[in-house]
């Protein structure tokens, strides 16, 4: 489905789960995190301590016409479009390990696991962990897991494996355009006329 097609009922419903009590933080993950240009369907994903009551209250939201599966962490759900909607809920301590792994595509995903592997740690999507003992090292923050393995934080927009790890490691990552980067009007032309 085009980004530009699901974008508004995506920002409705991160809206309304951030407005769901006991919920700390939403955000979008997956494809629509990395702007691709197509989405299959929409990842979401929120830190709370109480997973239970926030995932019955996003079952129950108005935008929600059916739910097609229930579990203790993960609801998927089906919007009144028709779009397939995967919500994740893990606790505060495992969000920047969750935000990794939800948001980065699979290959992306696949090499940082690697090189965790490589440094003798094991990366999940509930933290960066010491394979001996098990003692979380990182999870909390999407820049402290990076940090943890030797990155620089990659943006979102970045995670495809197409050579961000590397440039993680060497510090030379490219500078992204942003909106405040931005300046003057900017327009088409069209022969369309109404």
């Amino acid at each position: 489905i085009p980004l530009a097609d699901v974008i508004g009922v995506a920002e409705e419903l991160l809206a309304r789960v951030r407005a769901v009590e006991g919920v700390r933080s939403a955000t979008l993950a997956g494809s629509i995190r990395r702007m691709r240009d197509t989405v299959k369907d929409l990842d979401l994903l929120a830190a709370t301590d109480q997973p239970a009551a926030v995932l019955q209250a996003i079952a129950a939201d108005e935008l929600v016409h059916e739910v097609v599966a229930a579990g203790d962490t993960k609801l998927t759900v089906r919007t009144l479009r028709d779009l397939q909607v995967d919500v994740r809920v893990v606790e505060p301590s495992s969000w920047g390990a969750a935000l990794i792994y939800f948001t980065g595509s699979k290959a992306h995903n696949v090499r940082i696991r690697e090189r965790a592997l490589r440094q003798g740690v094991t990366l999940n999507e509930y933290g960066l962990f010491a394979r001996d003992g098990g003692e979380r090292l990182a999870g909390a923050d999407e820049a402290e897991v990076y940090n943890a393995l030797g990155l620089a934080w990659i943006p979102p927009t970045l995670r495809e494996d197409r050579g961000e790890i590397d440039a993680a490691a060497s510090d030379t990552l490219p500078d992204l355009v942003t909106t405040a980067a931005l300046r003057g009007d900017l327009h088409g032309h069209s022969d369309w006329s109404g």
